[in-house]
């Protein structure tokens, strides 16, 4: 009774279609980074871009302590970001991704943007995931019908 083989099929299978979706979850994470040090420019509340710490959201006020304290400060998810933010992928400016944040009497250069895998992530998905994925599902089907039929 050979049961080795049916089942080192479907446990190589399982595990390669496992391991294709978490890499897949990994390739095709988006972070939203905050990036802040001192500014050198001067405050204007009336020029676009520039915010006043205490007309900030609540979630707004915590992305600007977190990131003044750290240099950067990033989250993982759209839900975990403030609606004072505009989040970029390959532009900024006054506004967009680029802010003065006035706050105690100091003025922080903050900027914001979507780190996104780019061109990469497709590549790799087509090339290496996809087929990990076929051979995975093809070493479970037959190894399942090996079994059913060895038996």
């Amino acid at each position: 009774m050979d049961l080795g083989r049916g089942r080192l099929m479907v446990f190589v299978g399982v595990v390669l279609i496992v391991a294709v979706a978490a890499g897949g979850f990994v390739l095709w994470d988006t972070d939203f980074v905050h990036r802040g040090e001192p500014a050198s420019d001067e405050f204007n509340a009336s020029q676009k871009g520039h915010l006043r710490y205490a007309n900030l959201s609540e979630r707004g006020r915590t992305i600007v302590d977190r990131t003044v304290e750290r240099g950067e400060y990033v989250v993982e998810s759209e839900g975990e970001t403030a609606p004072d933010f505009r989040y970029t992928t390959d532009h900024s400016g006054p506004g967009i991704g680029w802010y003065l944040v006035q706050r105690d009497g100091r003025v922080h250069e903050i900027t914001t943007y979507r780190d996104s895998p780019g061109f990469v992530a497709p590549v790799l998905t087509m090339v290496v995931l996809f087929p990990l994925a076929m051979l995975g599902s093809a070493l479970l089907a037959f190894g399942a019908w090996r079994q059913r039929n060895d038996d």
